[in-house]
């Protein structure tokens, strides 16, 4: 049995290069019937308004609809059939349907025996396929050959139905065109237990006619109109409902038409293959195309005016001459073929045609939209993305916003006032070119407020359970409106940079506010010397206030409160933080020093660092405890005689552990030399003896990796003495040549939790509580957001980590990237200095900054170019919006308060000039 596929209709696109050389074919035939002063082009080719794009979507779907029904005429649908079904169409509930319903199958008729020469049985060996695997039951004798052969009946049946149906019961089918033949088939050659059938296929294609009867003229007045007065849903030219209408009952057509004509080649090709006379004539199949038949949609102007109706008929007119033309060719051309009936002709070449039809139009209707980018391009002078877009709001704001409110590149300079800065943190955004092209990052922009002390809580940060750090530095409240766009491809990436100069040192901390004055620490970094550190910084959109609200709109009253309350702590976590402190002026106030005390002096800033941070030695012991009334530098060098004490002492207990670390280790060393010396002895004695790899050596290895076990805990458990260790290691390999060792060079830290505090209501205290701005902003745009475009947006950090780090003066800076490990040993080690320099949270940091997040981002359906042109949208208008939304509460008044004075007009740059 053979298996036959129906083929599906292709997805249909536009191509401007195929779809003009169809219409250069088609203009030569609309010229041949018009007179010859006339001359219609393309609709670029000539001047025209936005308003002549509409009247030319409106001739091309006419145009279509007048020869959807010469196509469905001429295959038997004729007028009165089309007018009976209108009329019963508007005075009754009926659904109009066009009915194929194609059938091919065999039945087995008997099995025969036929004498042939030995001649005729070597040329049926020739016609079988090589790919067949029969079998063909020969009996030979000296002179003939007696064959069995299989006799089959292939019958052929093709019926094309108008179908009025009512939606509670069917009414009969009128039958337009019906076709049914019988082709008897004997092989000679079979496969293997084929006897029963060779083929049984089956196709029912049925077409909505209900849209085209609605579009049937009426008397004088145009059968399609677009309703341009619905702005509601008529954006542009080609979308609105009315051309959505027109191009879905198209797509319906392309689809059926080529289902029948699959079906009918499919067959054909079937039969070929055991019929001689159809195989002769598959060389040239009774198949059309559109330039057999000549297709009247043409998308033309004269005049900046669409043809008129005249001529269109004189094209309809053209249209069923040359159908009828070919139709007559190829009834002529295969009269002498049973199978190619005048009925089947009839529809094979009516479903070619019917397939280049709405290709037609299609294509018509989409060559308006292309247009209508390809003069957008043309005005920017380029292809413009999504970065295209942030620049030029970037640009647009600064006009748009008064200069005090204008959005601000998020870079910020890590410095006192009046001295050098000690580096530079910023969040950048990833850039790309039209191609998509990564180009580099750049800072984002941001709404930003310096909040007033009097209006801010004072800020405290939880370090551990037992202590909390309270900050005094400047707060900023940040507004951040992404842009996203559906461009495909992986979108943009964020990232945060923090750069410090040489010789400077300062903390970063990035987190989430946990409350009105709670800033709680995610991660933590120290940054020294020329070090620069990639945080990548991750979006996460959270669903629209109008979104939120339609998803529980059918939900039980438990199940909306499970979800108000879940989103409520989406949107309190939502706001980011990052706090820089500056370490040298709080290690002036810690050590009672004076201001810019410590400005110039780098070494013992250094020895600080090093003291807080390496050994944990208390402040007490370094903090200048003298009269008031000496000196700056006095007192600075009483600090530095206290470090230098200290160090003393460090380095005493260095020496003196590394002296009882080394006697000990060649102590440890000698034992298990000893221990080695006995085994080897015993294992020769029994090796001598006859006997096996002895047992005393994994006894006595046991008791030696025992020992260097219980050895290696102690000096993990003290970093000094593991540093002495490390270096008596060192010295005696290199005395006595060389001998390995087994230290690790790694230990664990005990990592404390952060404590979570309970979140604060909100009270009627005029202090800013920053976790309330998300849920003020979300309400805001449950009201005005009718979209459902803006969406609130949660940020956190990625990975990985990326560290730029020069090790010393000499060497080049070395790129690493950090392991959960290597930032969480980086976070300890920056809250034990900020626990150390502020003596365990009793003493405020008197220098730091910052930085409260609120991100949002507004979301776009479609790409740019796509959103202007197919939805006929501003975007600036709609970002416009948004931005003075989130600026309204990021600065906490009014929107018109906001806007920048307008410019002043020509005449008063003249009077102000002149004076």
């Amino acid at each position: 049995m053979v298996p036959v596929r129906v083929a599906r209709a292709q997805n249909l696109f536009f191509s401007e290069s195929e779809f003009k050389r169809s219409i250069q074919n088609a203009l030569k035939s609309v010229k041949s019937i018009l007179e010859t002063t006339r001359n219609p082009v393309l609709l670029e080719d000539t001047d025209h308004t936005y308003q002549d794009k509409y009247a030319l979507v409106e001739f091309v779907i006419n145009s279509a609809i007048a020869s959807y029904g010469n196509a469905l005429k001429h295959v038997g649908i004729k007028d009165d059939i089309l007018h009976q079904a209108l009329e019963k169409t508007h005075d009754s509930k009926l659904r109009v349907e066009l009915e194929f319903v194609g059938t091919l199958w065999s039945d087995f008729v008997k099995e025969q025996e036929r004498q042939i020469s030995r001649q005729e049985y070597e040329k049926i060996q020739k016609q079988v396929p090589d790919n067949e695997n029969t079998r063909d039951g020969t009996t030979a004798t000296t002179e003939t050959l007696t064959i069995k052969q299989k006799v089959w009946d292939v019958h052929h049946t093709m019926n094309l139905s108008f179908d009025l149906t009512l939606k509670c019961k069917d009414s009969s089918p009128l039958t337009i065109l019906q076709h049914s033949t019988q082709v008897p088939i004997v092989l000679t050659h079979y496969h293997q237990g084929e006897t029963k059938q060779l083929i049984n296929a089956k196709s029912k294609e049925i077409l909505d006619l209900h849209w085209f009867l609605q579009m049937i003229p009426r008397g004088t007045e145009s059968s399609f109109v677009i309703d341009r007065q619905r702005q509601d849903t008529c954006k542009t030219p080609v979308r609105n409902e009315n051309v959505k209408d027109a191009v879905e009952f198209a797509k319906a057509v392309h689809e059926w038409s080529c289902a029948v004509h699959s079906f009918m080649v499919l067959s054909r090709q079937f039969l070929a293959r055991y019929d001689a006379k159809i195989q002769s004539l598959e060389s040239s199949p009774p198949t059309v195309t559109g330039e057999d038949v000549f297709v009247p949609i043409v998308p033309l102007l004269e005049n900046a005016t669409v043809l008129s109706k005249s001529d269109l008929e004189e094209m309809l007119k053209l249209q069923v001459k040359t159908l009828n033309s070919v139709t007559s060719a190829m009834v002529k051309k295969y009269s002498h073929v049973d199978f190619f009936s005048s009925e089947y002709l009839l529809l094979e070449i009516c479903a070619c045609h019917l397939k280049a039809l709405p290709q037609r139009m299609m294509s018509s209707v989409a060559y308006v939209e292309h247009l209508l980018k390809t003069q957008l391009f043309q005005a920017i002078g380029k292809k413009i993305n999504g970065d295209d877009f942030d620049k030029f709001m970037q640009f647009h704001n600064r006009k748009f916003f008064g200069k005090e409110y204008s959005p601000q590149p998020f870079s910020y300079s890590v410095r006192r006032p009046g001295f050098y800065p000690d580096g530079v943190i910023s969040v950048e955004s990833s850039t790309a070119t039209t191609t998509g092209t990564l180009e580099g990052f750049v800072p984002i922009e941001t709404l930003v407020q310096a909040i007033a002390p009097d209006k801010v809580p004072s800020m405290s940060i939880p370090v551990d359970a037992a202590t909390s750090v309270d900050l005094e530095g400047q707060v900023y409240l940040h507004g951040w409106m992404q842009h996203v766009w559906q461009e495909g491809g992986h979108g943009k990436s964020h990232r945060i940079v923090a750069r410090a100069n040489e010789f400077s040192r300062f903390l970063l901390i990035v987190g989430t506010m946990g409350g009105p004055n709670v800033f709680v620490p995610k991660h933590a970094i120290i940054l020294k010397d020329k070090d620069e550190v990639i945080i990548p910084l991750l979006a996460d959109i959270l669903p629209s206030a109008k979104e939120f609200k339609d998803a529980i709109a059918s939900l039980s009253p438990e199940q909306q409160e499970f979800a108000k309350a879940f989103r409520a702590m989406q949107l309190e976590s939502s706001v980011f933080g990052l706090c820089v402190i500056q370490l040298k002026p709080q290690l002036e106030k810690l050590l009672n020093l004076p201001e810019h005390s410590l400005t110039k002096e780098i070494q013992l800033t250094q020895d600080l660092m090093s003291l807080f941070v390496d050994y944990q030695i208390p402040s007490d012991l370094l903090s200048f405890d003298g009269p008031d009334v000496l000196e700056i530098r006095d007192k600075v060098a009483a600090v530095r005689g206290h470090v230098e004490a200290v160090l003393n002492v460090i380095e005493g207990q260095k020496k003196k552990q590394l002296q009882d670390a080394k006697a000990q280790y060649k102590a440890e060393a000698m034992m298990a030399d000893d221990g080695m010396v006995d085994a080897w002895g015993e294992e020769q004695h029994q090796m001598m003896a006859g006997a096996s790899m002895p047992q005393p050596r994994t006894a006595m290895m046991a008791t030696v990796e025992k020992q260097h076990t219980k050895r290696s805990r102690r000096l993990r458990a003290d970093p000094v003495m593991y540093e002495a260790a490390s270096m008596m290691a060192k010295s005696f390999e290199a005395e006595e040549g060389g001998m390995d060792t087994a230290m690790e060079s790694d230990f664990e830290t005990n990592i404390p939790g952060s404590q979570k505090e309970s979140l604060n209501q909100v009270t009627s205290s005029p202090l800013i509580d920053f976790t309330v701005i998300p849920k003020i902003l979300d309400q805001q745009l449950e009201k005005h957001d009718t979209e459902g475009s803006l969406k609130s947006t949660i940020l956190k950090v990625g990975e990985p980590w990326e560290r730029l780090r020069k090790e010393n003066l000499l060497v080049a800076p070395r790129r690493s990237y950090l392991s959960d490990r290597d930032r969480e040993a980086e976070k300890h080690k920056a809250m034990d200095l900020l626990k150390a320099l502020s003596r365990s949270g009793s003493l405020p940091i008197i220098q730091s900054e910052l930085h409260v997040i609120v991100s949002m981002s507004h979301c776009f359906d479609k790409n740019i170019v796509e959103t202007v042109i197919e939805d006929n949208a501003n975007p600036i208008q709609k970002v416009e919006k948004s931005m003075l939304m989130l600026g309204s509460v990021v600065h906490g008044m009014d929107k018109e308060k906001l806007l920048a004075p307008p410019p002043k007009s020509s005449q008063d740059l003249t009077i102000d000039a002149e004076s």
